[in-house]
């Protein structure tokens, strides 16, 4: 099988996942989540947000290594208004992303970048996507041989 042409890789590294864990149900826990974040400078990076079989909200955040404490501190702060059971973070963390021109007319995209991710053996903490790009937050430590896996599929710019 021969290489698909991609619009290239971004790599961000040194970040941080905060996961919202069980919040409420309903409109304004997101907005309250990142607004607050937001105005108090914080940057986040990609977000990722589903309900689970209980019917509560989990959302997961990544922001800058550097951003953790602050990042924490103000998601505690909101976590009795939206409901949270808890907040737990995960360290040492990246965002690799493949994008490209029409990856939503072409269906097998996502698939192969989870494929080659999974043949490496390569755990996926949360996927984000747009019309065209995929996202996926990954260890650190994992970033180099992620980045060889892609490669070996994909024909980068």
């Amino acid at each position: 099988m021969s290489k698909i042409a991609i619009g290239g890789m971004v790599e961000t590294p040194a970040l941080v996942l905060l996961k919202v864990l069980g919040a409420r149900k309903g409109p304004g826990v997101a907005g309250l989540a990142l607004s607050t974040l937001g105005a108090h400078g914080v940057n986040v990076l990609c977000v990722v947000s589903s309900s689970d079989r209980h019917g509560r909200e989990n959302m997961t955040v990544a922001v800058g290594r550097d951003d953790l404490d602050q990042a924490l501190g103000l998601l505690q702060a909101v976590r009795e208004e939206i409901d949270s059971e808890r907040i737990e973070v995960v360290r040492n963390c990246c965002l690799i992303s493949v994008y490209g021109p029409h990856f939503s007319e072409r269906p097998s995209i996502a698939g192969m970048i989870f494929d080659a991710l999974a043949e490496g053996e390569i755990d996926i903490h949360a996927i984000s996507t747009s019309v065209s790009t995929v996202s996926c937050l990954i260890d650190q430590d994992d970033l180099e041989h992620a980045r060889r896996q892609l490669q070996s599929v994909f024909l980068m710019p």
